[in-house]
């Protein structure tokens, strides 16, 4: 009679014919042949006579093993070996690392988002629809016409109830789908190396099957600033201090402070050079030079074209009298922003997919009156 079987992953031996284990990490194996019989099928004696033990009986089954003698046994496995890396390619001593390969990518007090993301059957929508997504307390969610192009106008939504009401449908491409997200941040309180993660509360939204958890990155409390002001006579360049000798006239900054919001500012270095006594160009270190002859007698706030705010503002009565043709007023602004690296890494190997890509979520919460 011939037997076979095959481990498991995990080392596990189980077939028809037959049980054990294997210990992959110190190569032992602990293998009985023989059938799963019925166990209300055997007398007592007969029970007494095989080898079985509580673990052993499977729905109701206990396993009767066979004599085979050890010179018929044929066997294969697979080893496993790990190549030594080069420090240099790494860029980290791979002294460090498991011999496994597994690391920890989550730890004891990180915090972790747990979310799931489903999509609507297309529906062709019309004017006062309401569309139900079925799911409360909804972070994210967008509207995507037939063409696969997100749709940002024509509709209202309601987070919290979880619905979206049209209300123009004019120029939609349909029917339409909704992708739509829910999360909860929760704090990790264990870690294991098998993936298992214990949270310090429970989840409030039902998760299913395909949920994901990804880390998350505190950036903390932001907001945009002017975080330096200051003039010169003359002079070019991004110094943040002073070079030569100040302008003979001064903005008044006490009683009108530049004005920045958290939608228009960027991270930028500025320059506001003036052309003549009362026209000054706009210069940005990395934007460039976006307006020319803006004069000082009206509020200066040029547009940032990807929010449709001001960069920042300026009011005209900071000015006073005094100034000349290449005199300079330097300032820098900082932006509600939180400044990310982002490194991503590919194996050697013949390509899988013929697109790639990832998502960045940015979650951001504001106190409400």
């Amino acid at each position: 009679m011939l037997f076979r079987s095959s481990s498991t992953l995990g080392g596990d031996l189980v077939a028809s014919d037959a049980t054990g284990r294997v210990d992959v990490q110190y190569g032992i194996v602990n293998l009985a042949f023989g059938a799963w019989v019925s166990d209300a099928s055997l007398t007592p004696a007969e029970k007494s006579e095989w080898w079985y033990s509580p673990a052993d009986v499977v729905s109701g089954q206990i396993f009767r093993p066979q004599r085979m003698l050890a010179d018929t046994a044929v066997y294969n496995a697979v080893a496993v070996s790990n190549l030594p890396l080069s420090a240099e390619v790494l860029g980290l001593d791979p002294v460090r690392l498991p011999v496994d390969g597994r690391v920890p990518i989550l730890r004891k007090g990180d915090v972790v988002v747990v979310h799931h993301t489903a999509v609507t059957n297309p529906v062709t929508v019309g004017v006062g629809q309401t569309i139900n997504l079925g799911r409360v307390r909804i972070a994210r969610l967008r509207v995507m016409g037939a063409d696969d192009q997100t749709v940002s106008t024509g509709y209202t939504r309601d987070l919290d109830a979880g619905t979206v009401t049209f209300i123009d449908v004019s120029g939609y491409a349909q029917p339409v789908r909704i992708e739509h997200r829910i999360e909860d941040l929760a704090l990790v309180s264990d870690a294991q190396i098998n993936g298992t993660l214990t949270l310090t509360r429970p989840l409030t939204h039902d998760f299913a099957i395909g949920s994901y958890v990804s880390s998350a990155l505190i950036a903390g409390d932001l907001h945009a600033r002017v975080s330096l002001w200051f003039d010169q006579q003359t002079g070019s360049g991004w110094s943040d201090t002073r070079v030569g000798s100040a302008a003979p006239a001064s903005y008044n900054t006490v009683v009108f402070p530049p004005v920045v919001d958290n939608r228009g500012a960027i991270q930028e270095r500025w320059t506001l050079q003036f052309t003549n006594t009362t026209q000054v160009n706009i210069i940005g270190e990395t934007v460039g030079q976006i307006a020319t002859g803006v004069s000082i007698a009206l509020p200066i706030a040029p547009i940032n074209p990807a929010t449709g705010t001001p960069y920042f503002t300026i009011e005209p009565g900071g000015w006073g009298s005094g100034w000349a043709a290449g005199n300079i007023v330097r300032f820098n602004t900082i932006a509600a922003a939180y400044p990310v690296w982002i490194a991503r890494t590919v194996l050697q190997g013949p390509a899988a997919v013929a697109t790639d890509q990832f998502t960045i979520g940015v979650r951001g919460d504001i106190d409400t009156p």
